[in-house]
């Protein structure tokens, strides 16, 4: 007489056959844009391959307009399915207000925590200085996205927009 396994027994042996998945995160493009040239101006924008294991990400924005006391940010995430579609991420947030209180948006601080110990905006406003980002590399970009909160195999684009009651800056990754 054979012995007839339950479907949740069968599950659970399939799930444990199955071997991990594993995705990796990697800098393809950069694109700054500054939409009000009276703001400032960008000294850099790059992205630098040192050899196939070590890339880093470079910006720095020369501010013409200081200090700065108020600004919102809008981030989009968008997943490539037949060009960019937006996927799970499109907040707004005062960023005056989350720099004090990081933990009022847990997305943005996601984000945020994802490259602030490479910049300059790691503390509240006012701001009286240039805006930099210097040397982010994507294996620490990597752990986050993939380790931390995995997402899914994919191209992904992460748009973000900061506003001083108008658009003037838009940073494409």
């Amino acid at each position: 007489m054979a012995h007839k396994m339950s479907p949740l027994v069968r599950i659970v042996v399939i799930l444990h056959l199955i071997m991990e998945i594993h995705s990796r995160f990697e800098f393809t493009n950069v694109n700054c844009t500054l939409v009000n040239k009276k703001f400032g101006e960008f000294d850099y924008c790059y992205l630098k391959s040192v050899n196939r294991t070590y890339k880093y990400m470079s910006i720095k924005l020369k501010v013409y307009e200081l200090p700065i006391r108020a600004m919102q940010i809008n981030m989009e995430l968008s997943k490539r399915f037949n060009g960019y579609k937006p996927f799970l991420y499109n907040i707004t947030f005062d960023a005056c207000k989350f720099f004090v209180n990081p933990n009022s948006s847990p997305v943005a601080k996601f984000f945020y925590e994802s490259f602030m110990t490479y910049s300059s905006v790691n503390h509240s406003c006012p701001y009286n200085h240039n805006f930099i980002c210097e040397k982010l590399p994507a294996g620490f970009v990597n752990e986050r996205f993939t380790r931390i909160l995995p997402f899914p195999d994919g191209q992904y684009l992460l748009e973000t927009r900061w506003l001083r009651m108008v658009s003037f800056l838009e940073l494409n990754v």
